[in-house]
C-alpha cells in the first residue's frame, strides 16, 4: 500500500476511535448554507467548516439527509494538498474523510458538499460527527483533542417549483458520494460448482494443449480506451471506445447517449490524435478533474474524472 495511502486510512480509523471534545474548546466544526430556499433542480452548496489554532493533515465529517427529498453528488475541498479518500456511501449519509502528506492551517472552509434537490420538502441537513486530524509525535495519524461541534442542524424549505439548473465552481478534485453499490454473495455450493466446472474446463485445455504442437505466437491487441460511469443513467456501466471521435449526448445519434435533463444533444466528444485521447466540450457544461472544458479539447489520462451537466460522472481508462 502507498504511504499515502496508509496515511489517509490511519486517519479514518483514529478519527472513528475519537471521543466527544469540550463544548468550550476553541477548536470548532459547523456547517452552513447561503441560502434555506431551494427549487426542484437546484444545487445546494454546503460548508464545512473549522476555525484551528493547530495546523491539521486530514479532517472527516458525516451529514445526514432525507434521500428522499436530497441527493449528494460530490465534495470538494479549497485547501491546496487536501486529497479525498473515496469511502461507500449509505443512503441518507455523506461519509466524507481528506488527508493531507503535509500541514495545512484550517481556519474556514474545510469542504464543500453538493446536494441536488429532488422535490419539494420540509427537511434538514445535521451534521452527525466530524473531526480533525493531526501527525502525532511518533509520526501516525491521530485526532486534534478538544474539538467541538458548533451548528450541527440546518432547516431548508425546498419547493416543488423547477429551479434553473447551474452549476457552482469547483476547487479540487471531486469525491463522489452516493449510495454504494449492492453487493451480492453466492451460496456456497454455486462457489464450489463453479471451482470445478473450472478446475475440471483447466485440466481438459492443459491436455488438448500438450497433444498439438506449438503454433506461432500472434501479436496481443491494443487495449482500448474506456469510459466507467459513476453516477448519471448509466451508473455502474463500463463503455469501451469502439468508434472514434466518439459523441456523446442526450440525442439517441451520439455513440453514447445520456438520458440526463442536464446534458445537451451534442454535449461533447472524445478523440485521438497521434496516440493521444482528447476531450472536447462541444456546448455543454463540460468539466475534467473540476476545471471547465469547452472550446480548447483537453488530453485525458487514466484515472482522470469527467464531469457532464449536473450529476453525470466517468473516469477515464486506457
Amino acid at each position: 500500500m502507498k504511504p499515502f495511502n496508509a496515511f489517509l486510512l490511519a486517519i479514518i480509523v483514529a478519527l472513528t476511535a475519537a471521543f466527544p471534545a469540550a463544548a468550550q474548546s476553541p477548536e470548532t466544526i459547523w456547517i452552513s448554507v447561503p441560502a434555506e430556499n431551494y427549487k426542484t433542480g437546484e444545487t445546494i452548496l454546503v460548508a464545512v467548516n473549522a476555525v484551528s489554532s493547530s495546523p491539521i493533515q486530514g479532517f472527516t465529517f458525516q451529514i445526514r439527509y432525507d434521500p428522499a427529498c436530497l441527493q449528494p453528488t460530490q465534495a470538494t475541498s479549497p485547501i491546496p494538498g487536501m486529497n479525498g479518500l473515496q469511502l461507500p456511501q449509505l443512503p441518507g449519509l455523506v461519509d466524507a474523510s481528506f488527508a493531507s502528506s503535509t500541514p495545512q492551517t484550517a481556519n474556514g472552509v474545510l469542504a464543500e458538499v453538493r446536494f441536488v434537490v429532488l422535490g419539494g420538502c420540509q427537511t434538514s441537513l445535521t451534521l452527525e460527527s466530524a473531526a480533525l486530524a493531526i501527525r502525532n509525535e511518533a509520526g501516525f495519524a491521530a485526532p486534534l483533542p478538544g474539538v467541538s461541534l458548533g451548528e450541527k442542524v440546518l432547516a431548508l424549505n425546498l419547493s416543488k417549483e423547477r429551479g434553473v439548473i447551474a452549476t457552482p465552481p469547483i476547487s479540487g478534485t471531486p469525491l463522489i458520494l452516493g449510495e454504494a453499490p449492492k453487493s451480492s454473495t453466492l451460496p456456497l455450493w454455486v462457489v464450489i460448482l463453479i471451482s470445478l466446472i473450472f478446475g475440471g474446463g483447466l485440466l481438459v485445455s492443459s491436455f488438448v494443449l500438450l497433444r498439438k504442437k506449438p503454433a506461432a505466437k500472434k501479436p496481443a491487441a491494443a487495449p482500448r480506451a474506456t469510459v466507467q460511469f459513476k453516477r448519471g443513467p448509466r451508473a455502474g456501466e463500463i463503455v469501451s471506445l469502439r468508434k472514434l471521435p466518439c459523441n456523446i449526448g442526450s440525442d439517441p445519434v451520439n455513440e453514447i447517449c445520456l438520458d440526463d435533463p442536464s446534458v445537451s444533444k451534442r454535449h461533447a466528444k472524445i478523440f485521438a490524435d497521434n496516440g493521444v485521447y482528447y476531450l472536447l466540450g462541444l456546448g455543454g457544461e463540460t468539466f475534467l478533474n473540476g476545471a471547465a472544458v469547452s472550446k480548447s479539447a483537453a488530453a485525458l489520462k487514466p484515472g482522470d474524472m469527467v464531469r457532464l451537466g449536473q450529476n453525470v460522472f466517468f473516469t477515464f481508462a486506457a
